[in-house]
């Protein structure tokens, strides 16, 4: 399966369309849960995908009454408006939400370790980053070097959807600019906004994908990706679906010595990458 939708509802996806990342940031923002982890993780398309998907969403979500917001927390747990769901009802519902996006979006996940980068920070690493910058950094790298994504962005430009309300989202807007400035991405990266998850579907699924991303790579972290672990079944129906890429980083992040400020574009940068990796 290609990691680019190569047909809209009514056709081939044409050069206009603007690809749009709409993802959520799953953060524990009350600092006493202890959680190690990160992760930022939501999808990407082009803007005719979102509106042919999002009335298709929405109709799904209402016919099992699951409200104006569909909260990812509340359906692990079966709690209203999802309580009394049986196992193959909550399947069920998450294989009827996917199917209708097969082949027209691409999700990608990354998940760090929040010990990992403050301890790097002690040695002169990430000065200037959080943990979610982390995150955010290796999902625009990640998307704009794809060789399937790159040409059509390139094109087109990027636009970023967030979740309004976090915490972390200055610094995301911050980081999001600083970036869009550097030459390697040569003006790809257009623009983020921030709206509130009643606003659309897209941004509700993007939570979904982001809590159970989460919960599998907080698995893996357990054990410093040493031991593999059976993956969420809700997972398993999306990529079914939707191709899905997630990352997790165990402990010290790992890096390389190219720096994405030393180069001018992003195919130099995936030669460059690709010659270090056979080294």
């Amino acid at each position: 399966m290609p990691f680019w939708p190569s047909e809209g509802p009514s056709g081939p996806v044409g050069t206009a369309e603007r690809p749009s990342f709409v993802f959520q940031c799953y953060l524990d923002d009350s600092g006493t849960s202890g959680l190690p982890v990160v992760t930022m993780a939501g999808f990407l398309s082009t803007m005719d995908h979102w509106e042919y998907l999002e009335p298709r969403f929405d109709e799904i979500m209402r016919r099992y009454d699951v409200g104006d917001i569909f909260h990812a927390r509340e359906f692990q747990n079966t709690k209203p408006p999802f309580g009394g769901w049986s196992k193959i009802k909550k399947r069920t519902f998450v294989e009827e939400l996917f199917s209708v996006a097969h082949r027209r979006m691409w999700g990608i996940s990354v998940t760090v370790n929040k010990a990992g980068i403050e301890q790097e920070k002690k040695n002169g690493r990430f000065q200037n980053e959080s943990p979610i910058g982390v995150c955010f950094s290796s999902i625009m790298i990640k998307i704009i070097s794809e060789p399937n994504l790159s040409p059509a962005i390139k094109r087109n430009g990027l636009s970023f959807l967030v979740e309004s309300g976090n915490r972390n989202n200055a610094g995301i807007e911050r980081f999001f600019h600083l970036m869009a400035k550097m030459p390697i991405f040569e003006g790809a990266l257009r623009s983020i906004s921030f709206i509130p998850k009643q606003a659309c579907r897209a941004i509700q699924v993007a939570d979904f994908l982001a809590f159970y991303s989460r919960r599998h790579m907080r698995n893996h972290d357990r054990f410093a990706g040493k031991m593999i672990l059976p993956q969420s079944p809700y997972l398993a129906v999306i990529e079914r679906h939707v191709p899905l890429w997630q990352k997790g980083g165990y402990g010290a992040p790992k890096t390389t010595p190219l720096n994405i400020k030393d180069f001018s574009n992003v195919s130099d940068f995936r030669a460059a990458f690709s010659d270090l990796a056979k080294k």
